[in-house]
């Protein structure tokens, strides 16, 4: 029997596109010392061979940055579900993704699937025309989580930006309990489609992808489980592993969709906003999803972020 998750708790954590419009609590500013502590990090970096690789938790003391961490931390598990941190200016892309994994780092372990930092940039390819992730497209990704992989789960997904792009490529982000309660007050039994399996395609490095292994590559949209509502939601990819699996989804179960990516590109629910060179952002990715708009690049200008999965 599927379980839905109760209004009153998901209310307590849902907020609209207003709502965080006008809360300040997810924006935060680097400390003032920042410098000196980035200056001990490229210290102890200039002695090791591979320091991204090589860096933990504790390798460099960095209490104003650990102090900032915790205030994140808190955010992201009590409060919004999102982190925005600015201010960071003058920095080079190898010293600034030194500081991204150490901050990182203090919010948890990261998943290396990927690699620990991974670039986030167009190729030119089409995520349409071969397996490969939006990621690494110029597309507009629509809202989603990251990991098509039942056994890889993100708590946390972290996209600093190196470099804007040249026209678009705005960061979206979206509550996925306000999306709930509307689907719930509008059409319940949608709703319960969402809580079912769906097979969900294999793009994820080094996966295996027999008939076998997509068709244990199913889970859940939203999960009630401990107390707690989750999503894991990207429509290409259950739609995709569908047509590949050869198991077609039906009407109802489209229309369940398509009421969700109304909710969740709703003006009403979604903000957006520019991130500048320097900029961080952290998600809880089980109950926020991001987006960012279709983008151009130019000779002069290509959009470049990193990303770090966190556990």
């Amino acid at each position: 029997m599927i379980k839905i998750a109760p209004p009153e708790l998901v209310l307590a954590q849902a907020w609209s596109a207003m709502d965080l419009k006008n809360r300040p609590d997810w924006k935060f500013t680097w400390p003032e010392d920042w410098y000196t502590e980035a200056r001990s990090l490229t210290k102890w970096a200039s002695k090791r061979k591979n320091p991204i690789e090589d860096i933990e938790a504790n390798s460099v003391s960095t209490p104003s940055l650990d102090k900032l961490s915790h205030h994140v931390k808190r955010e992201l598990r009590e409060g919004s579900g999102v982190a925005w941190i600015q201010g960071i200016t003058g920095i080079d892309r190898e010293r600034l993704n030194l500081l991204f994994l150490n901050f990182s780092l203090a919010l948890g372990n990261t998943i290396d699937t990927y690699g620990r930092l991974y670039g986030v940039q167009s190729t030119g390819k089409d995520y349409r025309n071969e397996p490969i992730p939006v990621s690494q497209t110029n597309a507009a990704t629509g809202a989603h989580t990251d990991s098509s992989k039942k056994s890889i789960q993100p708590g946390i997904v972290g996209l600093c930006c190196i470099s804007p792009a040249a026209l678009g490529g705005k960061s979206r982000v979206v509550s996925a309990a306000r999306v709930h309660e509307n689907i719930r007050a509008r059409a319940p039994d949608k709703l319960k489609l969402l809580y079912k399996s769906y097979i969900r395609d294999l793009v994820t490095p080094d996966s295996k992808k027999s008939i076998q292994q997509l068709l244990s590559n199913q889970f859940p949209i939203f999960k009630y489980v401990d107390s707690k509502l989750s999503i894991r939601y990207m429509r290409y990819w259950i739609e995709k592993g569908h047509q590949r699996a050869g198991k077609l989804l039906t009407n109802d179960i489209q229309q369940a969709f398509d009421l969700l990516d109304y909710e969740l590109n709703s003006q009403n629910n979604m903000i957006s906003f520019s991130m500048k060179p320097g900029d961080i952002l952290f998600l809880d990715n089980t109950r926020v999803l991001h987006d960012r708009e279709e983008f151009t690049d130019t000779l002069g200008q290509r959009r470049l972020y990193t990303r770090v999965w966190i556990a």
